[in-house]
């Protein structure tokens, strides 16, 4: 009686992990890099005086910034340093995946302006790539991206922190946040999703 008690035990027990199974393999997946949204390309000038087309057929992590900034920018461009590194390392910086970063301060950042402030973070301009526009283009980029931004007394300018990661068919495949004095960019999950989009292309 007690061995067939276990076996009737052990039949079950077989079932119920097979219907585990079979859940697991017909059960929707879901997708680890959704679209969210698809962008509008966009044509600005870069700090080499060359336009910039952003329907370029690469992976982009895009952020907007200022050169007056305080504290965000600045951390996140050292995390950019970083990306960078980490990209030429696995050799997609350039070839396949580039950095964007777009200022939001046109007025203010002129061309050599932004040219200095690339060089103190040794941005290589290979696939990191810092670019200006007008006033309006700045706006117009910036509302494709529901970017809010908005420029006080004194230069400061009030942005939202969010970054965009962006596939080779203008669709917005990932949401990260800029960095701060107590949390870093995440540079290693950034990495992992542009390597999965190279590879999806």
């Amino acid at each position: 009686m007690k061995n067939r008690k276990m076996i009737v035990n052990g039949l079950v027990a077989m079932f119920i992990l097979a219907g585990f199974f079979l859940i697991s393999s017909f059960w929707p997946k879901e997708e680890r890099l959704p679209v969210l949204d698809k962008v509008e390309p966009f044509v600005l000038q870069s700090i080499d005086e060359q336009s910039y087309d952003s329907d370029n057929g690469k992976v982009k992590l895009l952020t907007f910034f200022y050169t007056k900034c305080p504290d965000i920018c600045p951390l996140t461009m050292v995390d950019f340093q970083k990306l960078q590194s980490e990209l030429q390392r696995k050799g997609l910086f350039g070839e396949k995946v580039e950095l964007v970063a777009i200022t939001l301060d046109p007025e203010n950042d002129t061309i050599e302006v932004i040219k200095d402030y690339s060089q103190a973070f040794k941005a290589n301009p290979q696939g990191w790539k810092f670019l200006r526009g007008s006033e309006e283009q700045t706006q117009k980029i910036a509302d494709l991206y529901h970017m809010k931004y908005k420029k006080f007394e004194g230069d400061f300018i009030a942005h939202n922190t969010t970054m965009f990661l962006i596939d080779q068919e203008q669709q917005i495949r990932g949401l990260y946040d800029m960095a701060n004095q107590n949390e870093a960019v995440k540079v290693d999950d950034i990495v992992i999703a542009m390597e999965e989009l190279v590879v999806d292309e």
